[in-house]
């Protein structure tokens, strides 16, 4: 056999160029793999894996059909046999560079491929013939190879568990290292727009004289004085050393500068890569990511989530489009904001899609804004994820919220984190401080949904919030036929979310009347400013927060929330209805619970952890056994049982005929054209779906694909000018949605 040097891995680029020689890619996956693995001391391995991944491309069918001739075969099984056996579990990586993690044992696990692959005799065969050319450069893997936290069980963290987290980030450094280098050979320009120019001190820079100016320029009022200590103690935080830390503040309290003000002062301090800010609603997360690309330009800031807008086609568009198009495949930028789905079930899943840019987490900052919305079914593996990152891969994380959960270790949770340093010295002072409303707190005597549409018409500008879309859809059939009357909630694809929204911080601003009636869809993170809000009994995070949107800048002297309990309402089922009960006994029962105090969340967040299964569906338990398929399956922070429509909203079903057009010709829907679609979207539930079958309100669009429209009425999108609604947007029983987004 020949020398790597006279293999192929790749062919020639359509292009022109000479065809990529085994040898330079394997050494060029083996580098940047080991460079990717180094801040968690697996260097040698990665580049273990990088020289074997390809070596089975050395069979000489292979080789022609890299020629132009013959068929492919599967070229991963001659280096997945060739790991010792004292590293058995590598053969994971291996085997899965181009398919995905597999179980490690059952139908189709890796234990069943590595039985029958044993048996082949041309995998045998090119294993015995390459093994000499790869060893010529690879490393001879031993058992100190292994970072030191493999070799030590603490007895806290299952090591099989350990292992499971170890692999996927070795996985996802030889997927990335991959990926790049192919990339590098057909595209070079492609690869080549990824470059980055902006370092963590230049940003901090940046964002200091920013931070700086604003200050100087804020009136001296009470706000503007507590959200500059906040921003002084998160600065001042960012000294100490990497690991846990909180920042617990109330809305209006400058949280998002702060947070990005402590994210980039830590990493300059402590030689982290990256800040990765997650959160659970696009509506925030399009708001924090304006606020950051004002600061330091298109070009650094990863805005990351399914529901971004493209432009231009791609090769069309402008360079900072192409580069985050091509910084969303692996996070390769200085500053990410990404949703808390994308980043979380990035920690569980077993697809390299999304395992790919996991490594990026390692060496970095990552804030979890609002992290009261953590599901409790997966707590004890979120929370044994987030410490993997702390302890053992150079990642600190700072939680943030006006609500912070109880997620700190004590009897009753042992599986919660420990050493959390809280970054406000006096959350209490300042919840004093920054109190902008008084609840009134009516529990006792239900109310009908004529006294909720009653009190919102007594007021020139009011907000009622509602547990469910149809109890939103059952007030609005209480209000009048009034223009000043507004609707908000997911059954609004998400572009006319934006533009209701849009519309109703103008009536505000100018003192327009307005009464809006939303789901929580506008909780955390929506910048609204009401006199007066109505909130439906809810689990207590949702109650505070919906207060949030009430005097949110302190512009009055005091807001008006009142708590009311539903006659006729309904509640999601689940943890969102145990926290309802828990809200409610808390509040009628005892006299000193305090919702202004911060300590509430906390004694709210222990009961309901206290009486939930916080691993129901045995994630931990499957990740012990290294099932990576089932975890990724059981991890899944939305029920992935719903089925997109597109609605007649905007340019949606123009955008949509120019996908179909395409389709004809290619049989399937680019994931690109998702993007383009998914603001003029609602999701449809099972039962949903079937019903809207029945009545002929949805129909499928083309044949083998799952691609269909609405056809049951839905509003135009005029605010004012008519519609099925009179612009209030569509409230009949269709289309639904969780406000969480991926």
């Amino acid at each position: 056999m020949p020398s790597l040097h006279n293999l192929i891995a790749h062919s020639a680029p359509k292009d022109g160029g000479e065809a990529q020689s085994l040898y330079e890619h394997a050494n060029n996956v083996a580098e940047m793999a080991a460079d990717f693995a180094a801040p968690f001391d697996s260097e040698t391995i990665a580049r273990w894996l990088g020289w074997w991944h390809d070596a089975g491309k050395a069979d000489a069918g292979i080789q022609a059909y890299l020629q132009g001739e013959g068929k492919s075969r599967d070229h991963s099984s001659v280096g997945m046999l060739a790991v010792p056996d004292e590293m058995s579990l590598l053969a994971h990586n291996v085997a899965g560079h181009h398919g995905g993690l597999a179980n490690q044992s059952g139908e189709h696990s890796l234990k069943d491929r590595l039985r029958r692959k044993a048996d082949d005799d041309r995998i045998r065969r090119v294993l015995e013939e390459v093994r000499p050319l790869v060893e010529e450069y690879a490393p001879t893997l031993r058992s100190d190879h292994l970072p030191a936290f493999l070799r030590v069980d603490d007895g806290r963290v299952s090591t099989l568990r350990r292992h499971d987290f170890w692999l996927r980030m070795l996985h996802s450094v030889l997927v990335d290292a991959d990926c790049l280098d192919t990339e590098r050979h057909f595209n070079p320009d492609r690869f080549a727009a990824r470059q980055i120019v902006s370092s963590i001190q230049s940003l901090w820079d940046r964002f200091r004289a920013d931070q700086q100016g604003l200050m100087e320029e804020a009136e001296p009022t009470t706000v503007n004085r507590r959200r500059r200590d906040v921003y002084e103690a998160a600065i001042e935080a960012a000294e100490r050393a990497p690991g846990f830390f909180s920042m617990t503040v109330p809305t209006g309290g400058g949280k998002t500068r702060s947070a990005m003000g402590f994210g980039l002062r830590h990493a300059e301090r402590h030689d982290k890569e990256r800040i990765i800010v997650a959160l659970p609603y696009t509506s925030i997360i399009e708001q924090n990511a304006d606020v950051y690309r004002e600061i330091f330009g298109d070009d650094v800031v990863l805005e990351h989530h399914s529901a971004v807008r493209t432009g231009a086609e791609p090769g069309d568009e402008a360079p900072p489009e192409r580069w985050r198009r091509l910084a969303a495949q692996n996070w390769d930028a200085p500053v990410v904001v990404t949703t808390t789905v994308q980043l979380l079930e990035s920690l569980f899943t077993n697809h390299n899609g999304r395992l790919r840019k996991l490594h990026r987490l390692a060496n970095s900052v990552v804030v979890l804004d609002e992290v009261q919305t953590l599901p409790p079914r997966l707590l004890e593996t979120t929370l044994d994820g987030l410490r993997e990152l702390e302890a053992h891969y150079g990642t600190s994380v700072l939680l943030c919220t006006a609500t912070q959960p109880a997620l700190t270790e004590r009897p009753s949770f042992p599986e919660g984190l420990t050493d959390v340093k809280e970054i406000v010295p006096d959350p209490s002072g300042l919840y004093d401080d920054l109190r902008r409303v008084e609840y009134d707190v009516q529990v006792d005597a239900p109310w009908s949904w004529t006294d909720v549409a009653d009190d919102l018409c007594a007021h020139r500008q009011a907000m009622a919030v509602l547990n469910t879309k149809d109890d939103a859809a059952a007030v609005l059939d209480e209000l009048p036929d009034d223009p000043s009357v507004l609707h908000l909630s997911t059954r609004l694809c998400g572009a006319h979310r934006r533009r209701v929204l849009a519309e109703v911080r103008r009536r505000l601003n100018e003192g327009e009347p307005i009464r809006l009636v939303a789901t929580q869809v506008v909780e955390a993170g929506v910048d609204l400013s009401f006199p007066r809000v109505l909130r439906a009994l809810a689990p207590l995070d949702s109650i505070i927060q919906a207060a949030g949107r009430c005097n949110r800048e302190g512009e009055r002297d005091t807001g008006c929330v009142t708590v009311f309990e539903t006659a006729d309402g309904s509640t999601p089922p689940g943890a969102y209805r145990t926290g309802r009960d828990i809200a409610r006994r808390l509040l009628r029962t005892d006299d000193s619970f305090d919702l202004h105090d911060p300590t509430a969340s906390r004694r709210y967040f222990q009961e309901l952890y206290d009486s939930r299964e916080l691993d129901p569906d045995d994630v931990q338990g499957l990740r012990a056994e290294l099932q990576f398929e089932q975890v990724a399956e059981r991890y899944r922070l939305i029920d992935d049982d719903t089925t997109p429509v597109v609605v007649d909203y905007g340019p949606g079903w123009e955008i949509l005929d120019d996908i179909l057009e395409t389709a004809e010709h290619s049989g399937f829907v680019d994931r690109r054209d998702w993007r383009r679609l998914q603001p003029y979207t609602v999701s449809l539930y099972e039962h949903a779906m079937e019903e809207a079958r029945q009545n002929s309100d949805v129909h499928p669009l083309a044949e083998d694909l799952d691609l269909w429209r609405w056809d049951g009425g839905y509003d135009e999108g005029s605010l004012h000018e008519g519609g099925s609604d009179g612009g209030r947007g569509l409230h009949t029983d269709g289309p639904s949605t969780s406000a969480l987004v991926v």
